[in-house]
């Protein structure tokens, strides 16, 4: 079990919060208003769909410009990932192997991707560019699908981590690395949860999923227990210093709050949601933000139930904490995972993200014919 710092590190935890602050304020002008342009929105826009076999597609990966998306494919005779124009269908084909592609991830600055390949014959990760040149590549001996994140202000560090089980000592494990990319080193860090984020080129945050379920903050530059945070707080979403943290309403059982703060821990707003559960634990909504400080939108439940017994209703809405307001875009056939463009105009939505949102005047496309 690992022992958790006290609430008595005050002092400690003021000049943390300092730090954080001052990285936020200092961050804000780099790229807060780097929009790609997509064409003029008072033409009658078509969305081209993608054209290839429908029993290759694996998924969309994300957005790598305004116009562009890159996606996965394979079969039992290799994996790819290329690209696609959703205006004018253009597709580039940016990397081929004999191998299949697991994970896949794009950085916060959408000029690198970082995959996870494996075979018979070998398991490693590759970093390649949105041209296809590999930057670097290292064995990882692991071969099931890990959990992959970005820093956000260190392109040379990625969190990689996955989970185990010692059936000999009936015990659960979580196993977290840090990828220094330009140095191909792999570290381990005793970190007690499969989705570490970072925060900064050295502090990260994440829950601790096999003790508290508590909030904790750690620095990749210490060699000693990471500071509990916050008990209340059973998940979080963040993007670059936007944090909104999941709360369960002590007040109302079918209610979780979701605190808003901008830059991180300098508290904003609270807008309440219905919650949902699964073995009475509170499920965290789809969220996705684009930019810094930019438009919430989130997969939001009609009203509150046990995932066991119901699949719900769900409806994709803009979470205004600013005015402290849902709005509601439309209804949504499932709850399912959504990523904002980079100009906030259009969404992907889907277990796939095999769907593309308008949100000007909202309706859902399908990318391939079979999903219509």
């Amino acid at each position: 079990m690992l022992k958790k710092r006290s609430h008595n590190s005050y002092v400690t935890f003021l000049l943390l919060c300092c730090c954080l602050f001052l990285f936020a304020c200092q961050s804000g002008s780099n790229n807060a208003d780097e929009r790609t342009v997509p064409p003029d929105k008072s033409e009658n826009i078509s969305l081209t769909p993608l054209d290839i076999q429908y029993e290759s597609f694996q998924k969309v990966i994300g957005w790598l410009t305004e116009e562009e998306i890159l996606i996965h494919v394979g079969n039992t005779e290799g994996h790819e990932l290329l690209t696609h124009n959703i205006f004018s269908g253009e597709k580039n084909t940016i990397y081929t192997e004999k191998t299949s592609i697991l994970s896949v991830k794009i950085n916060q600055s959408r000029d690198k991707i970082l995959l996870q390949e494996v075979s018979e014959t070998l398991s490693r990760l590759t970093v390649i560019t949105t041209d296809g040149l590999t930057v670097q590549t290292t064995p990882f001996d692991y071969s099931s699908y890990v959990t992959l994140d970005w820093n956000p202000t260190d392109n040379n560090t990625v969190f990689i981590s996955h989970y185990s089980f010692d059936q000999v000592t009936e015990s659960e494990m979580i196993h977290v690395y840090v990828w220094t990319i330009d140095e191909n080193t792999l570290t381990t860090r005793d970190i007690p949860s499969l989705s570490p984020k970072w925060y900064s080129a050295n502090v990260y945050l994440y829950i601790d999923e096999l003790h508290t379920d508590a909030l904790y903050i750690g620095d990749i530059r210490e060699d000693r227990e990471d500071m509990l945070l916050n008990m209340d707080i059973s998940d979080f979403f963040l993007s670059e210093d936007t944090f909104l943290g999941i709360v369960e309403s002590d007040i109302q059982d079918n209610l979780v709050h979701l605190f808003h703060e901008y830059p991180f821990l300098v508290g904003d707003k609270v807008l309440s949601i219905p919650k949902v559960t699964i073995n009475d634990y509170p499920v965290k909504p789809h969220l996705t933000q684009a930019t810094r400080n930019g438009r919430i939108y989130g997969v939001i439940p009609e009203y509150s139930f046990a995932l066991e017994e119901d699949l719900g209703n769900f409806s994709l809405s803009y979470l205004d904490f600013e005015n402290e307001e849902i709005k509601e875009v439309m209804e949504l056939p499932e709850d399912a995972p959504i990523a904002l463009s980079p100009s906030e105009d259009y969404l992907l939505y889907g277990w796939r993200l095999e769907y593309i949102i308008t949100l000007s005047e909202p309706r859902m496309i399908p990318l391939l014919e079979e999903f219509d």
